[in-house]
């Protein structure tokens, strides 16, 4: 059996069927819906492969997935969530050398961004978001403010080619590439285009404010919000008292989509305690409130 047709017919049992009749390996068919998403990743030695299907699978699989070695042509798709797998700091050239010649393409489309690392097994944090996502992928897309994601993954050194597995000699083979987490973020990255699509909640014009995502939350979440046109914008954090717990945001933003995140900190950086909390925006002389909730 030719490697290409072990993997289509291997990925099949993860949860999405391979595309038959097709030369493309790497490919899975969307569940039906009115929008074309798709998942686009690159990878060593395929973490972010199942990171991608898991991220499809939370958006109730009605994302197509794609290996970037495919060079798939995206002109079809609505919505695109993109990442892949770090090493020395970088995705692989084949995602960053698509990324590059389909810039213009993905900037409109690009809904969400993802990395897996291994970390050295230890937990991922904000360093690793500002590393991997800010700094790196989501300029090689020219995006920001995007629900993003890093995730640990897995080594399987018998994927690997002989130069990199004779470089880990003394590494073991380790899984830490959960697949609740990667559920979970295609849900988040579900809610935060389905919030930004939504108008008309109590703002004028089209301007909007979304759910924050994800929610609940521990520790951080994202607050989407679009606005018609140019304005003055204040975004706070209130308690279930409607007291100031935290001021996001407080100044002149340009129209267009927007999100903000928060740590679960107060003004004082203190980390507040599990609880209902309430978030309120501010913009054109009216205000909207929506309740969210951290969990321990």
């Amino acid at each position: 059996m030719q490697r290409r047709d072990f993997f289509k017919w291997g990925l099949a049992g993860v949860g999405t069927a391979a595309l038959a009749g097709k030369a493309s390996a790497l490919e899975f068919y969307p569940m039906p819906s009115e929008k074309k998403w798709a998942v686009v990743y690159g990878t060593w030695c395929g973490s972010s492969r199942d990171a991608a299907v898991w991220i499809s699978e939370g958006m109730a699989g009605i994302a197509d997935v794609f290996d970037v070695r495919e060079n798939p042509d995206l002109s079809g798709f609505d919505h695109v969530v993109i990442g892949g797998s770090i090493r020395s700091g970088r995705t692989s050239a084949e995602l960053q050398d698509y990324i590059g010649r389909n810039q213009a393409l993905l900037k409109e489309k690009v809904r969400g961004l993802f990395a897996v690392c291994g970390n050295m097994g230890s937990p991922v944090g904000p360093a690793q978001t500002a590393a991997f996502i800010d700094n790196h992928l989501a300029k090689l897309c020219d995006v920001e403010n995007k629900p993003s994601k890093v995730f640990l993954g897995r080594i399987t050194k018998s994927l690997m080619d002989p130069q990199t597995a004779a470089s880990m000699a003394g590494a073991a083979d380790y899984d830490n590439l959960k697949r609740s987490e990667c559920l979970a973020f295609g849900q988040q990255v579900l809610q935060a285009a389905a919030s930004a699509g939504k108008a008309g909640s109590g703002l004028p014009g089209k301007s909007s404010l979304g759910q924050n995502y994800p929610n609940p939350f521990n520790p951080s979440c994202r607050i989407g919000y679009r606005l018609h046109r140019p304005g003055e914008v204040r975004l706070q954090i209130l308690d279930a008292k409607g007291r100031k717990v935290r001021t996001l945001l407080s100044g002149v933003q340009p129209a267009g989509e927007h999100s903000v995140l928060w740590d679960g900190r107060d003004d004082q950086g203190g980390s507040v305690a599990s609880g209902t909390y309430l978030y309120s925006l501010r913009f054109d002389g009216k205000t909207v409130t929506k309740r969210m909730m951290k969990v321990q």
